[in-house]
């Protein structure tokens, strides 16, 4: 018979506690792996609204080390002290990247709400801790492209503009890294995409966040958030003219069809060509006010076939970078069963699924791991929202990094 150290009530947990055992199956909650380490009271209060009782013990060796203290203030200087891990490039497991990327996604999205709020109270915008996050973006995708990627998946409709703008840079960085842009260059590029919709903070609320199709001359107050932004970056902040660049023109198209200046060709930057493909992908990927998201092979199909929007040779490399389902997309496959897709060990035509619920939607365990490229039969019928069945991708990132 199994014995663990102490039953207490969840009342009574404290962060640095590892829960072993719970007042009922694991199956009955909504955890995908069985034990979970206690790191802050968001923790507790998850757990008191499933049980009453849990069983603690020291953590197991093999258990994961707690994330590392989020940095105050956010960010923080080359010069100071951090954890070598931020900037190592040495090569590691999707699994070992996952802790670090969430961290790096946390910052980025508290960032940006950040820089939303200084832009609507007309406060100065500063672009340090934008460029800080940018440098470690480089550095997990060079650690491993997989990771960060993972979390753009992550989606909500209440806090679209925020999570927007930080998806845009990691898919940018992302792209850019992979395909051995200089370093200096995917920095500057990182730090505009990362503020390229700050200007949105100057379109009145009920134009932003109308629920049906605008005006032509609600769309016209839209299209100037480009030169919006650019104003209030070059206020206060130290950004470089290749990073305005990006906040300027990463709605103009290829063929003279975009905004604000309707350039067209070599007369868009380099950088803000790959910003653009990142930037309309999340938006069709995302759930809107007015429009609900498509899933991502067909929104690769449709930008792939555009009528000369983007660079061709920019689009087949994000197309390749990502694959019709990118890893973390949540999918069901014809069996009815529900998993993610996750890294396989080399590009092969098929996704590698972790199915983590059965036909009746209820919890494997363990996860079976499905290449589909050794089963032919199976195969996936729809893309899934983030949620959709109780799966949330940020838990299971938190369960296996």
């Amino acid at each position: 018979m199994l014995r663990y150290a102490k039953k207490i009530p969840v009342t009574e947990l404290e962060p640095g506690m590892y829960v072993e055992a719970l007042d009922r199956p694991w199956l009955e909650t909504d955890y995908l792996l069985e034990g979970v380490y206690i790191e802050t009271r968001a923790d507790i209060e998850r757990l008191s609204r499933q049980v009453e009782y849990v069983y603690i013990s020291a953590p197991p060796k093999t258990h994961r080390v707690p994330l590392p203290a989020r940095p105050e203030p956010l960010g923080f200087s080359r010069r100071g002290v951090a954890p070598a891990a931020v900037y190592s490039r040495t090569p590691q497991s999707f699994s070992a990247e996952l802790a670090q990327a969430r961290l790096i996604r946390d910052q980025a999205r508290d960032f940006v709400l950040s820089i939303q709020a200084d832009a609507r109270a007309g406060d100065t915008l500063e672009d340090r801790d934008a460029r800080e996050l940018v440098v470690q973006m480089m550095a997990s995708v060079s650690r491993n492209p997989d990771a960060l990627v993972w979390f753009t998946n992550l989606k909500n409709r209440d806090e679209y503009t925020a999570l927007h703008s930080m998806n845009v840079c990691m898919l940018s960085v992302a792209l850019a890294t992979t395909m051995g842009e200089p370093e200096a260059n995917v920095e500057e590029m990182g730090v505009g995409a990362l503020l390229h919709d700050v200007g949105k903070m100057k379109v009145p609320m009920d134009i932003l966040h109308k629920p049906a199709r605008l005006s032509a001359d609600e769309f016209a107050v839209i299209k100037r958030h480009p030169q919006y932004g650019v104003q209030l970056l070059e206020q206060g902040s130290q950004l470089s003219a290749e990073s305005l660049r990006i906040v300027r023109e990463h709605h103009e198209r290829m063929n003279g069809h975009g905004y604000p200046d309707g350039l067209q060709g070599d007369q868009i930057s380099h950088y803000a060509q790959i910003v653009a493909i990142a930037d309309v992908y999340d938006a069709m990927t995302s759930d809107r006010v007015y429009q609900d998201s498509r899933s991502p092979g067909e929104v690769m199909k449709l930008m792939s076939r555009s009528q000369g929007d983007f660079n061709p040779e920019l689009m087949g490399q994000f197309v390749h970078t990502l694959g019709a389902y990118p890893v973390g997309s949540l999918i069901e496959l014809n069996t009815g069963e529900v998993g993610f897709v996750v890294p396989s060990e080399e590009r092969q035509p098929r996704p590698t699924i972790l199915v983590v619920l059965d036909h009746r939607k209820r919890r494997y365990f363990p996860q079976r791991m499905r290449d589909l490229n050794r089963f032919p039969r199976f195969r996936i019928v729809r893309t899934l929202a983030n949620g959709d069945y109780g799966v949330d991708i940020d838990d299971y990132a938190a369960a296996w990094s």
